[in-house]
């Protein structure tokens, strides 16, 4: 049984460790870390970047806009939200923050 990530793999995770170290929104992240509550808003922003992307609904079949992805990369890109600390995407929100 191989349990290592291919070269492939690996490839796909920097990808999104770069994204997400480069698109995560500062606000958020220094709501985090001085331990204030976040707002709806909050959520939403990082929610529409992952959106813009193509990225908020893995699962789904790419028909229906998901990614199109296997299940280990689905498993990175959990992994690698968890690993980053950021906030839920909430894959049934609305975009739209005026809901």
């Amino acid at each position: 049984m191989q349990l290592e990530f291919t070269a492939g793999e690996l490839g796909f995770r920097d990808v999104v460790r770069a994204f997400i170290a480069t698109h995560y929104p500062a606000h958020v992240r220094a709501k985090q870390l001085a331990g204030l509550e976040l707002e709806k808003d909050d959520y939403l922003c990082w929610h529409r970047i992952v959106a813009e992307r193509g990225w908020s609904v893995p699962a789904w079949p790419v028909e229906y806009g998901g990614t199109g992805w296997s299940a280990t990369q689905r498993h990175i890109w959990a992994e690698e939200l968890q690993r980053a600390d950021t906030v839920p995407i909430i894959a049934f929100s609305p975009i739209s923050s005026d809901r």
